[in-house]
């Protein structure tokens, strides 16, 4: 363990052989001053008043922030942690032990009033080191494992708890919010707080180590230790009051890193586009703009953190030439025997190590808790459309739809301006106009992704608002003109429509949507991985898997938004044979530009503007030359 102590081993070697005099010269007793404490100043914060430091920035307090993060995720894993604390108590323990393991190993070398004989410390102190060397060690693996353990499982309950809320989010929440804001927070954020907490756990044993130490230190001479702790003291003020600003910019540059990912995702998902109308500069300079901004950001949470070393140098120095001084007069008075101060100087020492951690534990915990403001501002967010209290389950119906003078409003923006519309259950009905016409809108509405503004609208008689969302959401199938896909097989990706069907059910479903054909021919069939976002198929292959869920969910009430737009002829030509079998019993809602795909529908509906100006068969609209007519005359020639 002496390899422990700068210095130790030199004045050990200097010592005459057999001879138990020892006193040591003032400029002697200055080179341990200065290896001791170079080392230990360097790196010691001014942690002592950090912990009543509350850090407002956000109207949440560091200690708020502990609380909610010690309730919700670190109290269900007492008992290991409780575990690990008896381990730092032996930790701490074996490091103050070793102070006066070499305090008395000196006293009897000096040949002080309670030196043992020569002989039995050449035996005993080494056993006595060694022994100490294998609790240390021991304590400090138990302590890391349990650490370490306790650590990944929070990060992972966090993680669970940020994607459960993500997934209930309304559709309006998640549109709103730029997914490179979600996304840092499940990488950059975790990241930060996986430090944070190790680091944390780091600073509980350095703390009571940190208190061994100190408590070894008084018993040897407290008038030295005094002196320490007021020339740190005020040190520490300046530091802490450091915190504050490195929490507000460390808030600040982990959302900017979240704009920077929204960045290299648009850039990745969007390279044809770029290439294509050669955007690369324009990129580049987009680019540069948002690393600027994150530099910026970065330096100046690194400059405020170089000031925490210069400080404590100079209060190093002071406390230096302070100690040096008051050791010469104490020795040449008689009040402080060497060997003492050696166990005094060996205890500064030791308190190198935790002082490390303690010094940066500060600035680690802002930047975490930090990181942990913005993770729990995801799990707080609540969704506006969600169940009511009171919501019962759907009754068994027919699927019949009423519109009943609904209004839906983007901010301050109309999109959808008194619809009064009944569908009869089993019905057909398309929904035409041109884009921003409201449709996709009014579509949106019946699966609740949007509440209406106003007016009501119900399913077979009932205020879909009063029904749960589980059993509303069951009765539909949803396909959009834009194919969400997964990188999985085909077969799951299908089977999204029904989690639980077989492998024969979700074969049927693609033989309907016309996938089977495409999917057969694949490297490795209905087993073979599509690619992030299906990269692996063409758009109207896409298209015709997320239209094979909707066949699997078999739902009573189907939404077809644009569903067919990226099917090439022939393609279409066999959805629409499928979608007549499909659509037979079960209410349809259609949006199509392509009127050739709704001219068999039970009902036309003309949308402009949010309003619906038109209604009636595809034959009745032609007939009354209105802007039906006019869009079929030049679509139908």
């Amino acid at each position: 363990m002496c390899g422990r102590i700068p210095g130790l081993g030199a004045v050990v070697g200097g010592l005459p052989k057999g001879v138990p005099q020892f006193r040591l010269k003032v400029n002697r007793l200055r080179r341990i001053a200065v290896l001791a404490t170079m080392q230990y100043e360097y790196e010691w914060n001014g942690f002592l008043s950090s912990e009543k430091t509350e850090m407002k920035d956000a109207g949440l307090t560091t200690r708020l922030l502990g609380a909610r993060l010690w309730r919700d995720y670190l109290v269900r894993y007492w008992p290991r942690l409780a575990l690990a604390l008896g381990a730092m108590a032996v930790y701490s323990g074996a490091n103050a032990s070793i102070a006066f393991g070499v305090e008395w190993i000196f006293g009897a070398l000096s040949g002080g009033e309670s030196a043992a004989p020569l002989a039995r410390v050449s035996y005993l102190g080494p056993l006595v080191i060694v022994l100490l060397g294998l609790i240390y060690a021991g304590s400090l693996y138990a302590v890391s494992r349990l650490n370490a353990g306790a650590t990944l499982s929070v990060l992972r309950d966090i993680q669970t708890d940020m994607f459960d809320r993500l997934t209930t989010l309304d559709f309006a929440q998640v549109r709103g919010e730029v997914s490179g804001q979600f996304i840092s927070r499940f990488t950059n954020d975790v990241m930060v707080m996986r430090e944070m907490l190790t680091r944390l756990a780091n600073g509980v044993r350095d703390a009571l180590t940190f208190l061994g130490l100190c408590a070894a230190m008084i018993w040897f001479d407290a008038v030295l230790f005094l002196i320490i702790v007021l020339v740190y003291g005020v040190v520490g003020v300046v530091v802490s009051r450091i915190g504050k600003i490195m929490r507000s910019t460390s808030r600040d540059a982990q959302a900017q890193a979240g704009d920077v990912t929204s960045l290299i995702n648009e850039s990745v998902s969007g390279a044809r586009m770029v290439r294509s109308y050669q955007l690369e500069p324009l990129e580049r300079a987009r680019a540069g703009a948002a690393f600027d901004d994150r530099l910026r950001l970065l330096k100046k949470l690194a400059y405020t953190r170089a000031l925490n070393e210069p400080l404590i140098f100079i209060a190093g120095s002071i406390a230096i030439a302070i100690i040096i001084g008051v050791v010469a007069l104490r020795i040449s008075s008689g009040d402080i025997a060497f060997s003492e101060f050696t166990g005094f100087m060996t205890a500064l020492l030791l308190l190198s190590q935790p002082a490390r951690g303690l010094g940066t534990l500060n600035a680690v915990a802002q930047e975490g808790f930090g990181a942990f403001e913005r993770m729990i501002g995801l799990i707080d967010m609540t969704p506006a459309i969600k169940s009511a209290p009171d919501a019962i389950d759907l009754p068994p119906g027919k699927g019949a739809i009423t519109f009943d003078k609904v209004s839906f409003s983007y901010g301050d923006k109309n999109a959808l301006e008194d619809i009064s519309l009944e569908i009869p259950a089993g019905k057909m009905v398309a929904l035409v106009g041109a884009s921003g016409a409201g449709k996709s809108t009014l579509i949106n509405l019946l699966p609740r992704l949007y509440d209406c503004t106003s007016g009501r609208i119900l399913l077979d008689g009932e205020d879909i608002r009063k029904v749960s969302l589980r059993s509303l959401r069951a009765r539909m199938a949803l396909v959009s003109q834009e194919a969400i896909l997964f990188n999985m097989s085909a077969l799951e990706n299908i089977a999204f429509g029904r989690p639980e069907a077989g492998r024969a059910d979700i074969i049927r479903a693609a033989e309907s949507a016309a996938a089977n054909e495409f999917i057969s021919t694949m490297l490795n069939g209905y087993d073979t991985v599509l690619g992030e976002g299906g990269a692996n198929l063409s758009g109207g292959q896409r298209q015709r898997i997320a239209l094979a869920r909707a066949f699997l969910k078999d739902a009573p009430i189907l939404l077809l938004d644009e569903a067919t737009s990226a099917l090439d002829a022939e393609s279409e030509t066999k959805i629409q044979e499928a979608l007549v079998r499909l659509t037979k019993g079960r209410t349809t809602l259609v949006i199509a530009h392509r009127l050739s795909t709704v001219k068999d529908a039970d009902m036309i509906v003309v949308m402009d503007k949010g309003r619906i100006i038109e209604t009636g068969t595809h034959d009745e609209l032609v007939a009354v030359d209105g802007a039906y007519a006019k869009q079929a005359a030049l679509q139908l020639v």
